[in-house]
């Protein structure tokens, strides 16, 4: 989960805004923002990633008036999308893990029919090349696109652009984080465990490609030897970019290993010397030592 989240920004805008950089804006740890304006009857949306907007048409918004305007939660889970040629997720299936500039092109020629958002924040376009009347889509199946979004079909569609950003991840049960320990100049050496606040390099991680990187060693969480059984230790080894390295933060605030959605990151526990290292294990319903929070650097 997130913290310090702050409210929606809803009610008429005036569109001086839009002549302020959005990076004004990330005093709120949002720089990703979602404008809502209406044209003729009909609410529409346009994604407003960092950067300077001179004027609404230049962030692809055609109306005058502005509805309301919301921050949009970094998402950590890389994305996955598929289309499909039949209303409710069946037929010819186009999966997609990266942008594609033309769904309607001589070589893909595909009219979508329904869609299943399978992990990320992606932005589907009414036209080609990213023009026209926009959507953002979220972790969900939609059987039926026309009755969905007013359009015939897909013309374009992108991952949304996340900027770079370090995080803390503190455990919910313990009010510890997620702590690197032992001899940085040798991974063998270390250990990832929880630990009290200390400010230091060691509790802060960078989320990329799945990937959790440790800001003091610039190495990976790892499942150490790839197994996918409940117990495994974790800790940090050289950038590979294998399963075992990949994680996704999940809306009940579990940690999921890509090795299985049946591990999720956990405290140890016990009354040995290792009883606040890091492993991944089965969730279970409640535990609170399997939930973490992110905050946003």
């Amino acid at each position: 989960g997130f913290v310090n989240s702050p409210p929606f920004f809803l009610g008429p805008l005036e569109t001086l805004i839009f002549c302020i950089s959005l990076g004004e804006l990330r005093s709120s740890n949002y720089p990703l923002w979602l404008l809502y304006y209406q044209e003729d009857i009909f609410d529409n949306q346009c994604v407003l990633e960092e950067g300077l907007y001179a004027d609404l048409t230049s962030c692809g918004c055609p109306a005058s008036r502005v509805k309301s305007l919301k921050p949009i939660d970094y998402v950590f889970e890389e994305p996955s999308i598929s289309l499909f040629a039949l209303e409710h997720c069946e037929g010819r299936e186009l999966h997609l893990e990266e942008a594609v500039n033309s769904v309607l092109n001589k070589d893909l020629h595909f009219y979508t029919q329904s869609v299943w958002v399978k992990s990320g924040l992606w932005i589907a376009y009414e036209g080609s090349n990213f023009l026209g009347r926009q959507i953002l889509l979220e972790p969900n199946e939609i059987p039926n696109w026309t009755a969905f979004s007013g359009w015939k079909t897909i013309g374009s569609l992108r991952p949304m652009k996340q900027p770079a950003v370090y995080i803390r991840i503190k455990n919910r049960a313990q009010d510890e984080y997620l702590t690197v320990t032992g001899n940085l100049a040798d991974t063998r050496a270390t250990s990832v465990c929880i630990s009290p606040y200390s400010g230091k390099n060691t509790q802060i991680w960078h989320y990329c490609r799945g990937l959790f990187k440790s800001k003091a060693s610039d190495t990976c969480l790892d499942v150490i030897g790839g197994r996918d059984t409940p117990g495994a230790k974790v800790a940090l080894w050289t950038e590979h970019g294998q399963f075992r390295q990949k994680w996704r933060l999940n809306k009940n605030g579990t940690i999921s290993s890509y090795l299985s959605d049946q591990l999720v990151l956990d405290v140890k526990g016990g009354n040995y010397c290792d009883k606040t290292h890091v492993i991944v294990n089965q969730p279970l319903e409640g535990e609170e030592t399997q939930k973490w929070d992110i905050e946003i650097l």
